[in-house]
Formats: structure tokens, C-alpha cells, sequence
């Protein structure tokens, strides 16, 4: 065990000493090659890469922070069509690759608390410089220019939530020009995938752009479940359109307007049960027996916004931009991964939300000194319903444990062994079960005589057939005596099978937001720059929480409340503002390598938990989050690309989402909890274009946390004091692409090939369940194998792709969770696509 342990150290120590050792050693071993006094900017081989991260239109090697861009050529070779597609790609970056409406973020380790809306995600997106809330991130990539992605504290650029980093979808704009193409994408589970786009110049200074994508795909996973009703769980059905006009009033003026609908009618992201009450203990078996009623995920999102650009001279410019988004999002999803009746438990999240979000940006461009500075403002009202659903089925099932704990601790400080509580038929399994309820009775004849005359009521005496068969015949009797003699509710009978029993939590809000900033940048020399900014942000949010009678409470009336008790609308209000900042120091050490070091912070709004209504009193804090970063980028020898990056962020009050059991609660819930974080890391993104046809790209990363939370119930209702953790995390994907000079038909070819992995670090998690080593795999690293090999004419009009994901068809295994886990002993998990393959076919106008 020791040995592995180190061999695993080891291992983990070695991304970071590459950073180290190229920040140290590359820049010296290149200054003794060169005069630095005199040497001039040398032409790289690898292609320019132009982004707008700071809002300026700058070369990627030449902004100092860290910074991805995925070009529309990486998402086609990578077959990408979602955030959570690319982040295989994208050092210290994570997306959900199944969820929609409910898909988050994760920046360097730091990802959203949950699903509330009365919180805000850690990491910004943007999409065509306009803010998503939570529930509207996950787009489709139609008709995409680039994706940058920006790690660390943004807050001075791009805002509040930008505590962790950014992501900015830019979609092509229009031209006025003609262009057009159309793409088909077919492959196995029933992929198919096809995209439209046309340009048209009307006139010399109007032009039109419409891009069409529909997307669907069968499930990974067989439901094999005769009886389920619903979309198929884990598939996909998403489809978008964008219309954009652009106008060109005059040389210095010209206007955008877009309109964008994104609708998604799929099914929930299947939980994988992996409890003895499911289809099988092992995930890889892609079979699941899921019994949630109606299960879906939905959307109907649209957008409607306007884009003013207008240059006053040669140095000053001006941007305008407004949106309206609205969105309606359900999901219903299965929480128990099993077909079993008794342990039934789903949750639906509905939300009906729009946002009105507004910027005025100031640009000044001189020889040595460029300033971006500007407004925001964003109106965003929420509505969202969080309702859980159980069975009566596993009402009577939670019964049954909470009587078992009762009579057997009795039994017991009473003095009897385990063995001949056994024998007497404790614990039992399910109160609807006559021999169990009669081995129940029985025990409770022992202490109260009314149960004993009960039993005389039905001529049967304790631990006899008689009374298992008296029971039988009598239906609901005996439940409803004994849950009215000992006042508990939760005590009913089995013709109550099968009804549904919902508590629903509904929250609205209404949100405002302002921001004002100013960033300068300054060139002192040829080596030496700087860059600073500050932004001071206000949020002020007004939020209500209400608990309306259930339907089921009404035949029943008295029934525990497992989550919610009834309460009439509960408002609050509060408001939170911050001034973050940013200052950077750069040196070029020549023309193309360049030093920065930089200081930075963000903020992230406080806020309420919407399962919560307690935090109406004492609302979860802001997050702050400070950072220092280290980075080199450099092109060397017109063939090496480097960009490296060293970082210490602190964090305070991060939230965190927990699941949690309080006191008397039937089931645990997430709630929002606060703690501190102190993260340091390294990145590295590495291209050689080691000949004229082949290039070579290495992205890794290194990480490791030190968090102390606040103590908290978890999901078993124990009282976690233990909060100080600490965990690390590594991972690296190498890629090729190779453009052989072969030509078929006077087109050439291109072939691309990717490794990701990512290191498994679980069995290092003090909280780690003991089931997780009955699951086969579960502790197996992440190796996945993508290739694609296309071919283009000579003019580019036709493009034919074979591609291949997963090709080694390597399982990797979820976390385990899920709100029954504890109270049901039915936790859930995931799974990655397995291998799949198919055709892309393009045809350029």
C-alpha cells in the first residue's frame, strides 16, 4: 500500500514540475540563443489565434491571464456541440456533459452550489457578449466562431459572477457577404444531427444570417422497465435557430439585431442505481430498470438583442448592447435508480424565468495605451417550483424503519440478544407485508395491552399464522387501530398503494444588478507592461418562499412533512456589493516570449437557498475569491507554442451544496453551506508543429484544494464536525493532427487523433460510502481514445468525416448520491457515452 501510494505522489507532483521547469528553464535556454535587445517578433508556424477576452481584439499570446480558445476547427475535429463536449480540451475546465436546464460550470475545482435560483454559478458564460443565468447556459455550438475560456477571478471585465473564470461563446456574426453551407451528421444510437446556415448581403450595407441545428440521439443506457412512461431517459432531442441581421448605417455605425430560440424536449439523465434494489450493482452493464413517472427534460428558451458599434475616431469607439432572454425549464427525474414501489422517490424542477440584461461599453485605442470601460445593467425575475414525489409505498416503507428503530432499541435495553430479536421477526422489511406487520403487532402486544386486545379482536394470538391470515383479511383494520391508538399518521393501510404524495416549494424573485468599471492597459517599453481595472458591483435581490397544502395530506391529514411543513409565503431582501480588481505586470523577454504576474478578485453575490427558507434570516454569504497567477506564453523556434500558468487562489465563504438530513427530516435535501478554500495549481497547453503535416498538443493540469466548511447534518442525519479536507487532482489529454500531402480526387486529407485522462482520486475522499467498493470500476481512471479522419476537395466545397469517440469503449463511473441514498438505501449514479462512431458530410455554397 505504501508503495502505491508514492507511486501515486509521484505521479501527481509531475505536471506542476513541468510547469516549473519550462517557466524556469525555457526563457533562459531562448535568451542565450538570441540577442533579446534586438531580436524581432520571429513568424510562427502555428496559426495566429485572435480573441477577445479582455474586450480587445488582441492576439491570445499577448493577453496576460489564462486563457483558452477553441476554434470552430477544434469543435469540428473534436465532434463538439456542448460546453461539456470541450472540456476534455480546456485545462481546469468542467461542464456537465448530460444535463441541460440543470448544467453547471466548474472553473479550477470551483463550480456552482445547486439549483436555487436565489443563487448565482461561480463561472460566468456569456453567449455573443450577453450574461446566461444558470438555467440558460448550456447551448448549442451553431454556426460558432470560438469559445474562449478565461480561468480565474474575471470581476473586473465581466462582472459578479465571474469568481472562478468565464466562458464567451461567440457566435459568427453576419457579413456582407454571400455564403452558405449544410452538414449531416449520422452515427450509431440513432444520432442525427444537422446543421443549415445561410449569409446574404440584401444590399451594400444590410445582410442576413440564419443557422438552423437539430440534434437527437437514442440512450446510452437500456430502461428495461415494461412499464415506464416518458421520454426515453438519457436521450436527446435539442434543436436551435438563430436569425441576425446586420446594418451598416455608415462607415462608423453599424447595428446587429438577433433573435434565438433553443428548445429541448429529451429525457432526464438517467440516475444509474447501484443499490441491491436495482437493475445490477454494476453501472457498466448500461441497464437500468427506472420507474419515474413522466421522465423529461425541457426548455423553451428565446432571446430577442441589439448590438450598436460606433467609432467616433480612429482612437475612440462605443458599444451598445441589449437582450431580452426568457425561458421556461421541467425536469423530472428518477431519484431512486430502482423499479421498486416502496423505495419510489422522484424530484421535478420547473422553472419560468427571464432576464433583461444591458451593457455601454467605452473602448480607447492608442500607440501605447488602450482603456476599456463601461455600465451594466440586468433585471432578472425567477419563478421555480421544487416539488419531491414519493409513493405511498415508501411512506409506509420510512414507517417501517422508524417502528423498527423504536421496538428493537426497546427490545434491547431490555436486555435481548440480537439473535432472538431475529427470531421474532425484527427488523422487518415493510409494514405491508402481513407476516411482517404480525411480528410487529406481536412485539407491541408484548408491552401494550391494547394492542393484546386487539389481537383478541381478531382471534388470533401474537406470532401465530392465525393473525398473518386475520391480517391479510382485514385489509387496512389493524393499521388504522394502531396508527389512531399510538397517534402516528404514517400508519396506513395497503390500499393506499400507488398514491402519489408531492410537497412542493415555490419561489419567486426578482433580481438587480449594476455594474461600473474601468480597465487600462499600458505599454512602458519594449519589455515592460502593465494592466489594471476595478469594477464595483451591486446586487439587490428580493425573495419569497411558499408551501402549499399537498393533495395526498388531504385523506390523511397529520402526515409527517418529509420535507417541506406548509407555510405561507415567506418574503425576503437584502443586497450585497463589492469592488474587485486587477493589476498585471508583463515583461517580454523578447518578441515572442512574454512573463506576467497578476493579482486578481472576484465576488459572487450572496444569496437564498430556495429549498431552504431559513436562509430568508440568515441568507448564505457573498463568495470572494483572490488570486495570484504566474503565467509564460511564448512561440519558439516558429514551431512551439507555449502557454504556462502557476496559481494560488483563495477563496471565502465559498457555498458549497450539501445533501443534508436535519433533525426529524424524513430524506436528506441539498442546502447551501459556506466554507474557505485555498487552491493552488498548475496549467499547461502545449503545440509543436513538429513538420509541415503533423502537429502535436499537450494540455494538462495539476491541482490541489485545502477547504474548512462550516459543520453541517449529512445525508445520514449525523453532525459533520470533521470539515477540514484536502484532495488533489490531475489530468492531461495529448493530441496529433496529421494533414499527409496524399491527395484522392484532388482533396486532401487531415486525420486527428486525442488521449484524455484523468487521474481517479476517489479513494483518497474521507466521506467515501462503503458501497463504492462493490461497484466495478468505480475507483478506475478516466481514459478516453477520439479519432477523426476527414476529406476535403480542393476548393473546400465538400467535406467527408469519419469519426470515432471512446474508441477503446472505456467505462468511467459517476459519483454516488442522490436524495434516497440514505433514507432508502437506493444511491444512484452515472455514466460516460461508451464507444460510438459516425459520419459527418459537409457542402459549402
Amino acid at each position: 500500500m505504501a508503495t502505491q501510494q508514492q507511486r501515486t505522489s509521484g505521479f501527481r507532483a509531475q505536471p506542476l514540475a513541468w510547469c516549473i521547469g519550462l517557466a524556469l528553464a525555457s526563457p533562459l535556454g531562448t535568451a542565450v540563443a538570441q540577442d533579446n535587445n534586438n531580436a524581432e517578433k520571429t513568424e510562427s508556424k502555428i496559426e495566429t489565434i485572435t480573441v477577445t477576452a479582455q474586450k480587445r481584439v488582441q492576439n491570445v499570446m499577448d493577453v496576460p491571464l489564462a486563457i483558452d480558445s477553441v476554434s470552430a476547427e477544434d469543435l469540428t475535429d473534436t465532434s463538439s456541440v456542448l460546453l461539456g463536449d470541450i472540456a476534455d480540451y480546456t485545462p481546469g475546465f468542467k461542464f456537465s456533459k448530460e444535463a441541460v436546464a440543470q448544467a453547471s460550470a466548474e472553473v479550477r475545482g470551483i463550480s456552482s452550489s445547486n439549483i436555487s435560483t436565489g443563487g448565482d454559478p461561480s463561472v460566468a458564460i456569456f453567449f455573443d457578449d450577453f450574461y446566461l443565468p444558470r438555467a440558460a447556459q448550456s447551448v448549442l455550438f451553431s454556426d460558432m466562431q470560438r469559445i474562449e475560456i478565461l480561468k480565474g477571478p474575471q470581476g473586473t471585465l465581466f462582472g459578479k459572477n465571474a469568481a472562478a473564470g468565464v466562458v464567451n461563446m461567440i457566435p459568427n456574426a453576419p457579413r456582407l457577404d454571400d455564403e452558405a453551407f449544410v452538414k449531416a451528421t449520422l452515427g450509431d444510437y440513432a444520432l442525427q444531427r444537422f446543421e443549415v446556415m445561410g449569409n446574404k448581403a440584401i444590399s451594400d450595407n444590410f445582410a442576413l444570417r440564419l443557422n438552423l441545428m437539430s440534434n437527437k440521439r437514442d440512450a446510452y443506457v437500456d430502461n428495461l422497465n415494461p412499464d415506464y412512461q416518458g421520454n426515453e431517459l438519457g436521450s436527446v432531442n435539442h434543436r436551435s435557430a438563430r436569425l441576425s441581421a446586420l446594418w451598416q448605417l455608415s462607415d462608423a455605425t453599424k447595428v446587429q439585431f438577433s433573435y434565438d430560440w433553443d428548445d429541448v424536449d429529451q429525457g432526464y439523465a438517467p440516475g444509474i442505481g447501484i443499490s441491491p434494489f436495482a437493475y445490477s450493482m454494476n453501472p457498466a452493464d448500461r441497464k437500468i430498470e427506472n420507474d419515474v413517472v413522466d421522465g423529461h427534460e425541457s426548455r423553451d428558451m428565446t432571446a430577442l438583442s441589439l448590438k450598436v458599434f460606433h467609432d467616433f475616431n480612429d482612437q475612440w469607439s462605443a458599444k451598445f448592447i441589449s437582450s431580452k432572454r426568457q425561458w421556461q425549464v421541467s425536469g423530472r427525474d428518477d431519484a431512486d435508480g430502482t423499479a421498486d414501489k416502496t423505495r419510489y422517490l422522484d424530484t421535478i424542477n420547473f422553472e419560468d424565468s427571464d432576464i433583461f440584461y444591458n451593457e455601454l461599453q467605452l473602448n480607447n485605442q492608442h500607440d501605447k495605451l488602450s482603456y476599456v470601460g463601461g455600465i451594466t445593467y440586468s433585471k432578472e425575475n425567477v419563478y421555480q417550483k421544487t416539488s419531491l414525489n414519493i409513493l405511498a409505498d415508501t411512506i409506509a416503507r420510512l414507517t417501517t424503519g422508524s417502528l423498527n428503530q423504536q421496538l428493537v432499541g426497546a427490545l434491547q435495553q431490555n436486555g435481548m440478544p440480537d439473535e432472538m430479536i431475529a427470531q421474532l421477526g425484527l427488523p422487518a422489511d415493510h409494514i405491508w407485508n402481513p407476516q411482517n406487520w404480525a411480528s410487529m403487532l406481536s412485539v407491541m402486544a408484548m408491552v401494550d395491552p391494547s394492542v393484546a386486545g386487539l389481537l383478541q379482536m381478531l382471534g388470533a394470538e401474537p406470532f401465530s399464522p392465525e393473525l398473518v391470515a386475520a391480517i391479510a383479511a382485514t385489509g387496512d383494520l389493524t393499521y388504522d387501530a394502531i396508527g389512531a391508538g399510538l397517534g402516528i399518521a404514517e400508519i396506513f393501510g395497503p390500499s393506499n398503494a400507488g398514491k402519489m404524495w408531492s410537497e412542493d416549494i415555490i419561489n419567486t424573485g426578482d433580481f438587480t444588478s449594476y455594474g461600473l468599471y474601468s480597465d487600462i492597459d499600458y505599454q512602458l517599453n519594449d519589455r515592460w507592461g502593465f494592466t489594471a481595472g476595478l469594477r464595483y458591483s451591486r446586487d439587490d435581490k428580493d425573495f419569497s418562499w411558499e408551501i402549499k397544502e399537498r393533495a395526498f395530506g388531504q385523506p390523511l391529514p397529520g402526515i409527517t412533512d418529509f420535507l417541506f411543513p406548509l407555510m405561507p409565503q415567506l418574503n425576503a431582501s437584502n443586497d450585497w456589493s463589492k469592488l474587485t480588481g486587477r493589476a498585471v505586470g508583463r515583461y517580454h523577454l523578447d518578441a515572442n516570449q512574454m512573463l506576467y504576474l497578476s493579482y486578481s478578485t472576484g465576488y459572487k453575490s450572496g444569496g437564498y437557498d430556495s429549498l431552504d427558507p431559513r436562509s430568508a434570516f440568515t441568507p448564505f454569504e457573498p463568495e470572494e475569491v483572490a488570486n495570484i497567477e504566474l503565467g509564460y506564453k511564448a512561440d519558439l523556434w516558429q514551431s512551439v507554442r507555449v502557454q504556462l500558468v502557476a496559481y494560488q487562489m483563495d477563496l471565502t465563504n465559498r457555498q458549497r451544496s450539501v445533501n443534508s438530513k436535519e433533525p426529524d427530516a424524513g430524506v436528506a435535501i441539498p442546502i447551501v453551506i459556506n466554507g474557505d478554500q485555498d487552491i493552488q495549481g498548475g496549467e499547461l497547453v502545449l503545440d509543436w508543429q513538429a513538420t509541415d503535416t503533423l502537429k502535436l498538443g499537450l494540455v494538462t493540469e495539476y491541482r490541489k484544494t485545502e477547504s474548512k466548511w462550516q459543520q453541517f447534518y449529512n445525508a445520514d442525519g449525523e453532525l459533520v464536525t470533521d470539515v477540514e479536507k484536502s484532495s488533489s487532482a490531475d489530468s492531461y489529454t495529448l493530441s496529433a493532427d496529421w494533414t499527409p500531402e496524399y491527395k484522392l480526387a484532388g482533396g486532401g486529407f487531415k486525420l486527428h487523433i486525442d488521449y484524455v485522462f484523468e487521474e481517479n482520486t476517489r479513494a483518497d475522499d474521507p466521506d467515501l460510502l462503503a458501497i463504492a467498493y462493490q461497484i466495478p470500476g468505480y475507483f478506475a481512471d478516466t481514459k478516453n481514445l477520439n479519432g477523426r479522419i476527414s476529406w476535403a476537395s480542393h476548393d473546400e466545397q465538400w467535406q467527408l468525416a469519419l469519426w470515432g469517440k471512446n474508441l477503446t469503449d472505456h467505462t468511467t463511473i459517476g459519483g454516488i448520491g442522490g436524495f434516497a441514498a440514505a433514507a432508502l438505501g437506493t444511491p444512484i449514479s452515472s455514466l460516460n457515452a461508451p464507444r460510438t462512431v459516425g459520419v459527418d458530410v459537409r457542402y459549402q455554397f
